[in-house]
């Protein structure tokens, strides 16, 4: 494994994470909550955003126009039985998707999600870190070359997780602002 590609792993772990926590709802509605929620269509299943445009019209309220006006009741089943605990409503082709306001209770458990994820993010950035140190011990280069690398691959983690710091404080804001 060269630098390069870990530095693509440790940036699609970062790219990962960054995808995970923005499906978590702060005070403002995001299209992100439902958008990969899975439908039950056509004898398949697919996400909700391949079904509709999916649009946040005020900062409570989410709304999926269906491209396929015959998907909407199947889209409100599968956001009802998703863990938003929300109720949507069908008029037409029209799946709103009202939001309510969330306590201060389930704000700091939100932020306790997004530091578990963060951990989770920077386990795997160790990993890809000792396959790397690995596969250069195994290639039996010179101590200095080995070093290097160590160096290298160091300064790709500490960049990794300083974004990560950022990605959580920037969040945990957002999720305690009302």
């Amino acid at each position: 494994m060269d630098l390069q590609k870990a530095e693509k792993k440790i940036n699609k772990s970062r790219k990962f994470f960054i995808k995970e926590i923005g499906k978590l709802r702060g005070s403002r509605a995001n299209p992100n909550l439902i958008e990969d929620i899975k439908v039950k269509v056509y004898g398949s299943v697919m996400p909700i955003k391949q079904l509709g445009s999916v649009n946040v019209v005020d900062p409570t309220l989410i709304t999926v126009q269906c491209w396929d006006k015959n998907n909407a009741e199947d889209i409100k089943i599968a956001i009802q039985e998703s863990d938003l605990n929300v109720v949507p409503s069908v008029d037409g082709g029209l799946v709103r998707v009202p939001l309510p306001p969330i306590t201060e209770e389930r704000r700091k458990e939100l932020v306790k999600i997004v530091k578990k994820l963060a951990e989770e993010a920077k386990v795997s950035v160790r990993m890809i870190r000792r396959d790397f140190i690995d596969q250069l011990e195994e290639e039996e280069k010179s101590e200095d070359d080995i070093e290097r690398g160590k160096k290298d691959i160091q300064k790709l983690v500490d960049k990794f997780n300083d974004n990560i710091e950022k990605e959580i404080e920037k969040k945990e804001k957002e999720l305690m602002s009302i």
